[in-house]
């Protein structure tokens, strides 16, 4: 390995430990702004409440797509995302993507179940017991990451454009069946993040130890931003126009003006969604372009198709 090479390596490795670092701090702020304080849990409680702006039928498909994610379903989905790195040869990665999917579930559940709790302050409505972060919108972020730290260089966008709607949906309908606040989204966001960045570090160690060549970018690499930018930005906007439809009524727009915590709340959950998803994104297509300038190879196709 080159010097420069090694510094290329050295700097992934520092922002790869910096995000990790601070997707873990945003766990503990978000537990403390809005679950330890009583100005918090009013705030969260009021986006909570205004859910039922979405309509009854909506509701109803939220609820299914979540009580279709149990135990078993998710190590069926995981194992997808591990098959699909074995699939390419990638051994390591697949150990490294089954271990984030699973340190992040098991933290969630820890947290919320055994090492945070939830005060209770006089006055403030909603379910008393702690939901800080929430089990499901761990799992749909773990499987968004995972997704796109297995894809293929040549579906890195696809991929990531994919991931994003996977996470936002899963942030955004915890709040809208009642399942969860909106802080249990974000908490949860952080914990995915927090150990996905982790592993990141892990392989950019693994790579200067003992480089591969295999998921490797072509010149014509590119960080996803533009395409996942205009995807976020049309989803947003898809979701406004949605919310101001199902709440017109005799006297115009009046459940918006009721409802406007539980709609910024949603925008909240999507934005932080999309935006680590993106972030790690950029952090996968980094590396990938690091082993193509270290290995003096452009076509990284002729390393993941399988040999008979």
């Amino acid at each position: 390995m080159s010097e420069d090479h090694g510094r290329q390596v050295q700097r992934q490795l520092a922002v790869a430990a910096t995000v990790s670092v601070v997707a873990a701090a945003s766990v503990a702020l978000w537990y403390l702004v809005f679950v330890r304080t009583r100005w918090g849990q009013e705030l969260d409680d009021l986006a909570f409440e205004g859910r039922h702006a979405v309509s009854a039928a909506t509701t109803r498909r939220t609820d299914r797509m979540l009580h279709a994610v149990t135990e078993s379903s998710l190590f069926l989905l995981g194992g997808a995302v591990v098959l699909l790195a074995l699939a390419q040869r990638r051994v390591r990665m697949a150990l490294v993507a089954g271990a984030c999917m699973a340190c992040a579930v098991l933290t969630t559940e820890l947290l919320k179940l055994r090492l945070l709790d939830r005060p209770y302050f006089g006055g403030v409505q909603g379910p008393m017991h702690n939901s800080y972060p929430s089990g499901h919108a761990t799992i749909g972020m773990v499987l968004a990451l995972g997704l796109v730290m297995v894809a293929a260089p040549a579906w890195r966008r696809a991929a990531t454009v994919s991931a994003a709607v996977l996470a936002t949906a899963f942030g955004s309908a915890v709040l809208a069946s009642g399942w969860h606040r909106p802080s249990d989204s974000l908490g949860a966001a952080g914990v995915a993040l927090a150990w996905f960045a982790a592993g990141h570090a892990v392989l950019l160690r693994l790579d200067m130890r003992r480089p591969s060549a295999r998921g490797a970018a072509d010149a014509d690499d590119r960080p996803p931003s533009r395409g996942l930018l205009v995807a976020a930005g049309l989803t947003v906007v898809a979701f406004l126009v949605y919310a101001a439809a199902r709440s017109i009524g005799d006297e115009g727009l009046h459940t918006v003006r009721w409802a406007e915590p539980y709609v910024l709340a949603c925008l909240v959950i999507d934005v932080v969604a999309v935006a680590v998803v993106f972030v790690f994104a950029v952090l996968t297509g980094e590396r990938a372009r690091w082993r193509r300038d270290q290995s003096g190879l452009a076509a990284p196709e002729t390393f993941v198709t399988p040999t008979t």
